[in-house]
Order: C-alpha cells, then sequence, then structure tokens
C-alpha cells in the first residue's frame, strides 16, 4: 500500500471554552495547508481514499485535500485517539493500494517508524504541521512480509513551494 501520512495544519490555540477536538484551522493554517495540498496535488498520485481525524482541524485539512484529489473524505476514529498499532491495524482491513490519512503527532511519527522499522524509535521522525510523508508499507496480508520504505517526507515550506511553481 502507498500510504501519504498528512499532519493537519495550523489549529487555532485551544482557549477555555474550546475542547481540543473542536479547534479549528486558524486562517493562517487555512492558507498554508491549501498552498502545502496544492503542492502535493502537483506531483502525488491520486490517492483511492482519504480517511481523516474525526478532530476538527484534520477534518478541515482532508476537506482541503479532497477538494483537490476530487475525493469525500471518510472519518476514521483511530486517527483521533488511537495509537499507532490501533491505526496499522485498521490500515490492514483496508484493501485500497494508494491512501491518504490526515491525523495529530505525535501519533502519526509513530504509524511512519513502525512501519519502517517495525518498532518504534522515539523523535526520529517528525512531522511539522501541513507536512506529509509516503511510505510503501506490506500492509495486505498478500503483501510479503517486512518493513516498510519511507519513499519522502517533506516539510510544509517544501509542499507549498512545490505548489507555488504552478
Amino acid at each position: 500500500m502507498l500510504l501519504y501520512i498528512f499532519r493537519h495544519g495550523i489549529a487555532e490555540p485551544c482557549g477555555d471554552d474550546t475542547q481540543d477536538a473542536d479547534r479549528s484551522l486558524s486562517p493562517v493554517g487555512i492558507d498554508r495547508t491549501l498552498a502545502a495540498a496544492n503542492g502535493l496535488a502537483r506531483f502525488a498520485d491520486r490517492p483511492n481514499v482519504i480517511l481523516t481525524s474525526p478532530k476538527d482541524r484534520a477534518r478541515q485539512t482532508a476537506g482541503i485535500l479532497g477538494d483537490l484529489f476530487d475525493l469525500m473524505p471518510q472519518v476514521a476514529p483511530e486517527l483521533g485517539d488511537g495509537s499507532a498499532v490501533d491505526i496499522i491495524h485498521m490500515l490492514r482491513k483496508r484493501d485500497e493500494s494508494c491512501v491518504l490519512i490526515v491525523g495529530h503527532e505525535p501519533t502519526l511519527s509513530e504509524v511512519i517508524e513502525s512501519l519502517c522499522t517495525q518498532k518504534t524509535l522515539p523523535s526520529f521522525i517528525e512531522l511539522k504541521k501541513a507536512s506529509c510523508a509516503l511510505v510503501d508499507a506490506p500492509l495486505h496480508p498478500d503483501d510479503p512480509p517486512g518493513p516498510g520504505v519511507l519513499k519522502w517526507l517533506l516539510p510544509p515550506r517544501a509542499l507549498r513551494a512545490l505548489g507555488e511553481e504552478a
């Protein structure tokens, strides 16, 4: 499975009246996420599905990506509050060949680390807000066992620059 792993964009700060799950993208977060998503859409294969955390900032990010790839994002609760193991287990049940997930740190980095090293290496990978990684991961039952391969990890600035080249 080709697995695009995209961290949500910059969110509003958590206020006294705001629950973490209800935090939306900030205006800057919307602009930068759109620019990063445009960069990704310029060179990435179109995913078969976009899966997102149920938290507002991730759903907004997935919506931006969905508009560019002409896909309706699907909520996957594991991406909101699950562990890396929960997310990988959920992905193993999917039959798509190319999946884009949108979620949160540090769990997304732990997913990359677990898929590529078959263990968790604290702070080995760090996904900045509105950045993306591509992992070729043996997640289907008919895939040969072994570690996944990190194909690339692009910080948001690089994605935004790619989007500006249009």
